[in-house]
């Protein structure tokens, strides 16, 4: 009779843990300005929770959201798809490379279940990469390698690199695109085409581990093709230049 006690008492506890964990997976931090010290953070949930608790971890150094960090637009009481902005006072976040992690208002920072959520710029392998990718957060040695501020473009249930791209001012959304690139997915010749006649612009190729894959200056031609048909199968960014303006967009080789 005890020991049915005692493994119920235990299932329970289970039960509790994961339904909470639920709950607080919903909360995904969705924009990062290193250079501001700002971090947004939205409520991918159905129900109005409140983030306050929540704690943010950069290269083993912590802040809890409530008293640590000052609200720029938004609500710790966060709706259904509401968001809230905060800074962070005293250049925590490192420009060149950090990671950002968030946290359950309690716990340790070195247990796996307490993270939630998780991203890193600039280089891998920092912080808490290693619990990230326990979770299925994150891949080991991916980081976001786009020019700043940072962007997470996909849904709740979507995680990694692949999904973070450079946040779009007013401005860069009523511009049209400078360049296409197709067919994507492509397994042979990935095609770039230029949007309209400029010169002087270089392009990169990264792999998802930051590695850059391809360099090259466009004439005046708008077109050129990259033979990827001996790459690795998988995701790739691709980042045009023009001066201190670049736009980034993703490709796959299938």
């Amino acid at each position: 009779m005890k020991t049915n006690y005692i493994i119920k008492t235990i299932f329970t506890l289970v039960i509790m843990t994961f339904i909470s964990h639920q709950t607080n997976a919903q909360f995904r931090i969705v924009e990062v300005d290193p250079a501001a010290d700002t971090v947004t953070i939205k409520n991918f949930g159905s129900t109005t929770e409140n983030v306050g608790s929540h704690r943010l971890c950069s290269l083993i150094t912590y802040r809890t959201l409530s008293s640590q960090t000052t609200i720029i637009e938004g609500s710790f009481n966060l709706a259904p798809n509401a968001e809230v902005t905060v800074s962070i006072a005293g250049n925590w976040l490192n420009d060149a490379g950090a990671d950002l992690g968030l946290y359950l208002p309690t716990g340790s920072f070195g247990i796996a279940a307490n993270m939630i959520d998780f991203t890193q710029w600039g280089s891998g392998g920092n912080g808490r990469e290693g619990l990230a990718v326990t979770n299925g957060f994150w891949t080991a040695g991916t980081f976001i390698n786009v020019a700043p501020p940072y962007q997470f473009n996909g849904s709740a249930s979507d995680f990694g690199v692949g999904f973070w791209d450079t946040l779009l001012s007013v401005d860069d959304l009523n511009t049209s695109s400078s360049f296409s690139v197709y067919p994507n997915p492509t397994n042979s010749i990935l095609t770039v085409e230029l949007n309209s006649s400029q010169t002087n612009l270089t392009y990169q190729v990264f792999d998802i581990l930051g590695k850059q894959i391809v360099t090259k200056t466009l004439g005046t031609e708008n077109l050129s093709q990259i033979d990827v048909s001996n790459w690795n199968t998988g995701l790739y960014l691709i980042k045009i230049s023009n001066g201190g303006k670049t736009e980034t967009k993703r490709f796959i080789k299938n």
